[in-house]
C-alpha cells in the first residue's frame, strides 16, 4: 500500500507540508520530479551515491546528501535512508520517493522505516508478480494480457536451443536490468548458442513482434489504471535498444484495456509503466513486452506532455486529494540533447567509440590543472563536436529534421548551467571513471 503510516504525534502535522526525499539525484528524472514536487514540499532533499548531481546544481533542493550505492551496498543504502528520514520526522510527515531502480528495494523494506514515513512505490506483492522480467512472462499468461511467447532460460548453458519454443530471429534479454542493458536481437542459432554460453543468470528468449516500441504510462489505484498516456521513441541512443533521445506523444487508446487489466490483476498502486510492441495497425493487438516497477527514463517527456505523474504519485501516497490528471498533448515532441546529438553521428562514429572517447576525455581532464568549470566546458565541447559528423553529415542533417520543433528536456534557466544534460553522466565519471549503466548497452 502507498498510504502513509502516521503515528499520533505526526497526525498533528496534517496541514504541514511534508519533507520529500528524492533518490538518484544525479539524473534529469530527479530534476523533473523535483520541479513537480517543490510546491508541495516543506523541504526537498536529494540523495545519491555520487557527489556531483543535477539536483545539487539546481535551486530546487534544501539539501543534498551522500548515501551508499543502492546496487553495491543495498543494506547500507536502506539504513542511510532510514536515518535520514528520522532527522525530519519532528517537522512532519516524510515522503521518500525512489526515482529509479531502487524502487523495489525500498518497497521491500518499507516496514523498517519509522511511523510517519511513506514510500512512494507500490507493494512488493504487486512488484513480485512482474519483477524480475521472468515473473512477468509467467503472470501475463495467467492474466490473459497479449504478450510475445517467451522462454525462460538459466545461463550459461549449451546445446539446449532445440528445446525452446522460440527460434531465431528472437530477442534475448536478462531478467534483471534497466535501460535496455543486455537486450539483443539474435538472428541465428549460432548466435543464440553463443549468447547462452557467455551470459549468466536468468535470460528471456522472446518471439519477435513486428512494429515499434511504445512506452505506456498510467496511475493505478489497486483496481484500475487511469491518467493513461503513451509515447514512442523516434530516435534512440544506442540506436537499437538504448535510451530515448527523441520522443513523441501518441494516442494511448490502443493500450487502455491492457493497462487496466494489468492494474487490476496485480493490485498495482501508484505509477505503472509498461512497454508494448505494436504495428500501429488498428487490426493488430499491441503486445506487452515488459513492466518497470519504477519511474521511467522518459518521465520528463510525460510531464511536459501534459500529465504530472510525480505530483499524482505524491498526492496519492500521502493520502491527499489528487489534482485532475490532465490530458497528454498528442504529437508533442521532446529531445534529450546529449543522447540526441550522439545519435546524429550515424555510422561515422559508433556508440562504443563515442563512449570510449568521452571516458578518455574525462579521465585526461581529471588529471589536468583545469578548474571543474573548465573541465565541464571542455568535455561538453568534445561530446557535441560536429567534426565527428564530417563523414556522414548529410545523413545527420536529414535525421536532424525529425527533431525540428521538439522541446529540449533540459531547462537551462531553471537548472542554471548549459551543461546540465551531461551532469548525471559526468557525476558518474567523476566518481568511477566510467559512464553510468543507464546510458550504456551493457548487460553487466
Amino acid at each position: 500500500m502507498l498510504a502513509s503510516r502516521l503515528n499520533p504525534a505526526i497526525k498533528g502535522h496534517s496541514m504541514t507540508k511534508p519533507t520529500i526525499i528524492l533518490t538518484y539525484a544525479r539524473s534529469l528524472m530527479a530534476l523533473t520530479v523535483g520541479q513537480s514536487l517543490r510546491p508541495i514540499a516543506g523541504k526537498l532533499i536529494g540523495v545519491d551515491s555520487v557527489e556531483w548531481t543535477v539536483l545539487g546544481f539546481s535551486k530546487l533542493c534544501d539539501d543534498i546528501r551522500r548515501v551508499p550505492d543502492s546496487n553495491t551496498e543495498p543494506e547500507a543504502y536502506v539504513e542511510a535512508l532510514i536515518a535520514l528520514s528520522r532527522e525530519f520526522l519532528d517537522e512532519g510527515p516524510v515522503l521518500l520517493m525512489p526515482v529509479f531502480e531502487d524502487a523495489p528495494l525500498l518497497s521491500l523494506h518499507r516496514d523498517r522505516f519509522p511511523e510517519g514515513v511513506t514510500i512512494a512505490a507500490t507493494s512488493m506483492a504487486s512488484i513480485d508478480q512482474v519483477h524480475p522480467k521472468d515473473r512477468l512472462a509467467r503472470s501475463v499468461e495467467k492474466w490473459g494480457v497479449p504478450a510475445p511467447a517467451t522462454d525462460v532460460v538459466e545461463a550459461p548453458c549449451t546445446g539446449a536451443t532445440g528445446a525452446f519454443r522460440n527460434t531465431p530471429p528472437l530477442i534475448i534479454k536478462p531478467a534483471e536490468g534497466v535501460g535496455g542493458r543486455g537486450v539483443l536481437l539474435v538472428q541465428t542459432e549460432a548466435g543464440l548458442e553463443h549468447e547462452l554460453a557467455t551470459r549468466s543468470g536468468t535470460q528471456l528468449l522472446q518471439a519477435m513482434v513486428e512494429g515499434e516500441d511504445y512506452c505506456v504510462t498510467a496511475m493505478a489505484d489497486g483496481k484500475t489504471a487511469f491518467a493513461i498516456s503513451a509515447y514512442r521513441n523516434l530516435e534512440q541512443y544506442p540506436p537499437h535498444n538504448g535510451a530515448g533521445a527523441l520522443r513523441e506523444t501518441v494516442e494511448a487508446t490502443p493500450f487502455k484495456a491492457a493497462m487496466e487489466r494489468l492494474a487490476e490483476a496485480s493490485g498495482w498502486t501508484g505509477t505503472l509503466q509498461a512497454d508494448f510492441r505494436w504495428s500501429g495497425d488498428a487490426a493488430d493487438t499491441p503486445m506487452l513486452i515488459e513492466i518497470n516497477a519504477r519511474l521511467w527514463a522518459g518521465i520528463t517527456h510525460s510531464v511536459h506532455s501534459g500529465v504530472d505523474y510525480p505530483l499524482l504519485l505524491a498526492r496519492q501516497a500521502l493520502g491527499e486529494p489528487m489534482p485532475e490528471p490532465g490530458q497528454p498533448q498528442i504529437g508533442y515532441r521532446s529531445k534529450l540533447p546529449f543522447l540526441w546529438l550522439a545519435g546524429l553521428t550515424g555510422s561515422s562514429l559508433d556508440e562504443a567509440d563515442y563512449f570510449a572517447q568521452i571516458e578518455d576525455s574525462w579521465n585526461t581532464l581529471a588529471r589536468s590543472d583545469l578548474t571543474v568549470q573548465h573541465r565541464i566546458a571542455r568535455l561538453w565541447r568534445d561530446m557535441t563536436d560536429f567534426e565527428t559528423l564530417k563523414e556522414d553529415i548529410s545523413a545527420a542533417l536529414e535525421r536532424g529534421k525529425r527533431a525540428e520543433g521538439a522541446e529540449a528536456d533540459i531547462s537551462v534557466e531553471e537548472a542554471g548551467t548549459a551543461a546540465l544534460g551531461s551532469l548525471f553522466i559526468l557525476s558518474h565519471l567523476l566518481r568511477h571513471g566510467t559512464l553510468p549503466a543507464e546510458v550504456k548497452n551493457d548487460p553487466d
